[in-house]
């Protein structure tokens, strides 16, 4: 499937990543990312809300949604996009995901 579009979030520090929005059950690569799991809908006059459920970072994100280990969170909280960020280095990867949760305190990475 492809990208549904692109979408902004904010970290804590107040930094804005931009990251590339994905249907959820899609095909993922195996590539180096921040990614952001969430539940989107859309709204009647158009509009598009994405709640966050998961902030995570990974050396390769289509083995790490697989088999998520908080996978019956997201189907609790019925999540249907997966939000990424493409980056190589780990300590970035490790400072924006931690920014990112700072900010949104998503319920599955159990805040």
């Amino acid at each position: 499937m492809p990208k549904i579009g692109t979408l902004d979030f904010t970290g804590i520090s107040g930094h804005k990543y931009t990251f590339n929005v994905y249907p959820k059950e899609r095909e993922h690569k195996e590539k180096e990312a921040v990614y952001v799991v969430t539940h989107r809908t859309i709204k009647a006059d158009g509009t598009v809300d994405h709640y966050v459920l998961y902030v995570g970072e990974t050396d390769n994100v289509k083995n790490e949604l697989t088999n998520h280990p908080k996978e019956s969170c997201f189907q609790r909280e019925i999540a249907n996009c997966v939000c990424v960020y493409w980056e190589d280095h780990e300590n970035t990867r490790l400072k924006i995901a931690d920014d990112l949760r700072n900010f949104y305190h998503p319920p599955c990475n159990d805040f």
